[in-house]
C-alpha cells in the first residue's frame, strides 16, 4: 500500500501542465533537471519535490504560459532551448534553471513588444 504525499500549492497544476506541455514524464525530467523516476513519483504523490525542484518546475509553468501567451504552442520548446539576445546568449531553459526567471519574463516582454537585441 503507497501513502500519497502532500504536494506543495501550485505544483501540481504546474506539474500537470507541463506534462502535457513536454508529453512526457522524460520530456519534462530533463526539463527540469531530474530523473524520470522522480517526475512518476510526483505524479503519484509517493515524493513531494524538493524545494527546489518545485520552484523549477513552478517557474517552467509560468515561463511555459507567457510565452505561448506570445508566440504559437508548438515554438514554445523550441525557443526554450535557442539562444536568446536578450538573454546575452543563454537558452530560456538554462536561464530558468539557475534562477534567472525574471530576465526570461523580461525577454518574452521584449519579443512581445518587439524589441530587438
Amino acid at each position: 500500500m503507497s501513502i500519497a504525499v502532500p504536494v506543495q500549492s501550485g505544483f501540481e497544476d504546474g506539474l500537470r501542465m507541463l506534462l502535457g506541455a513536454a508529453g512526457s514524464g522524460a520530456l519534462l525530467a530533463e526539463l527540469v533537471g531530474v530523473t524520470p523516476a522522480q517526475v512518476t513519483r510526483w505524479k503519484q504523490g509517493k515524493q513531494v519535490p524538493s524545494a527546489e525542484a518545485a520552484r523549477t518546475v513552478m517557474d517552467f509553468a509560468y515561463i511555459v504560459t507567457r510565452a505561448e501567451s506570445t508566440m504559437h504552442t508548438k515554438v514554445v520548446p523550441i525557443w526554450l532551448d535557442s539562444p536568446n539576445q536578450f538573454l546575452r546568449g543563454s537558452t530560456p531553459r538554462e536561464c530558468v534553471r539557475i534562477g534567472r526567471v525574471a530576465e526570461v519574463i523580461a525577454a518574452i516582454e521584449a519579443e512581445e513588444e518587439g524589441a530587438y537585441a
